[in-house]
């Protein structure tokens, strides 16, 4: 197996820049499909609200049915160890606090990943190897802290182990948030915990409405019922019908999400967002297949293995809730 200490370095694609017409409808496409769209590019089945339920607030979750945040995973595969301490190291700087700490990584995934199909889901065999499927949020993770490319499964699934990996406590939140005609879309976000509160950070979204210019901080450090507004999870995920009864029982059990009290005060500043050259992504594709190849030229072919790709909860009954409206 290859060294850690001989990982290529990590590849941090910047902001898009200097995009075509044609590249800028396509990608705004995209954008406002968000986590609409399945792997392979396939559009993934909606839900709308009756009417009557998208008229009222939806249901904030109660800090009584809040338990604890589940606990991080025991171990991380050492080419996801390697890729958040280098991402990490670049971050931290000395004195910085919870806040900080947070607002930094926020700010990183929003400034350096874009929205489109993960990247290089296997390169992990070809870094540190392993007979079994890493985690789910592992997996996840791997295409934005390498390559700077994901879905908002990623940018929720790397945001949330980046966190941890700068010693902050955070959990991986799978929900439904509203797309651009108005339906409820399969969705990821993350929380985390500041000076003993919780608060929601959806990166994503963020991404979304932070391609003008600079980063408003909308979806930054909010509480439940600043989230409840355009999100659904956990208890009023559950409380909306949406979902089957398997669906329900595992939102309960696998995914308690802790309560948010209230919204992180003050709201940062908006400051200017550096762009930069759009990433090639076709470039980035070979270059995951290659390192791949050049592996298995060494070692002989990869074994099939089926990967932990399919989120949690929706991947259940496909993409999107059961029902569809």
């Amino acid at each position: 197996m290859e060294r850690l200490d001989t990982v290529p370095a990590v590849i941090r694609p910047g902001r898009w820049k200097g995009r075509g017409l044609l590249a800028l409808a396509c990608a705004a496409a995209l954008v406002l499909a968000g986590c609409a769209q399945k792997p392979g590019g396939q559009a993934a089945p909606s839900a709308s609200l009756p009417a009557s339920s998208q008229a009222q607030q939806a249901p904030v979750p109660q800090a009584a049915s809040q338990p604890e945040a589940e606990s991080p995973e025991e171990s991380l595969h050492p080419y996801l160890e390697e890729l958040i301490s280098q991402t990490a190291s670049q971050l931290i700087q000395p004195g910085m606090g919870e806040y900080e700490r947070a607002k930094a990584a926020f700010d990183y995934m929003v400034e350096h990943t874009v929205l489109d199909q993960p990247i290089g889901l296997d390169l992990w065999r070809v870094h540190g190897g392993g007979d079994q499927p890493i985690p789910y949020l592992q997996q996840r993770a791997l295409s934005p802290l390498r390559f700077g490319v994901g879905m908002c499964e990623d940018y929720a699934a790397a945001l949330t182990l980046l966190l941890r990996g700068m010693g902050l406590e955070a959990q991986y939140v799978p929900g439904l948030t509203y797309s651009v005609e108005g339906n409820l879309v399969d969705h990821a976000w993350t929380v985390v915990r500041i000076d003993g509160v919780w608060y929601h950070l959806d990166s994503q979204l963020e991404d979304n409405i932070s391609r003008h210019g600079e980063i408003r901080y909308r979806y930054f450090l909010k509480g439940d019922a600043t989230l409840a507004g355009s999100h659904r999870w956990g208890r009023n995920l559950v409380s909306s019908g949406l979902l089957s009864p398997e669906q329900n029982a595992q939102i309960v059990e696998e995914f308690p999400t802790p309560a948010c009290p209230q919204d992180y005060d003050p709201v940062p500043p908006r400051r200017p967002l550096e762009e930069a050259p759009a990433p090639d992504l076709s470039a980035l594709h070979r270059q995951a297949r290659e390192e791949v190849a050049a592996w298995e030229a060494e070692n002989g072919p990869l074994p099939p293995m089926q990967l932990n790709t399919t989120p949690p909860v929706f991947g259940l009954e496909g993409f999107g809730p059961s029902d569809e409206g």
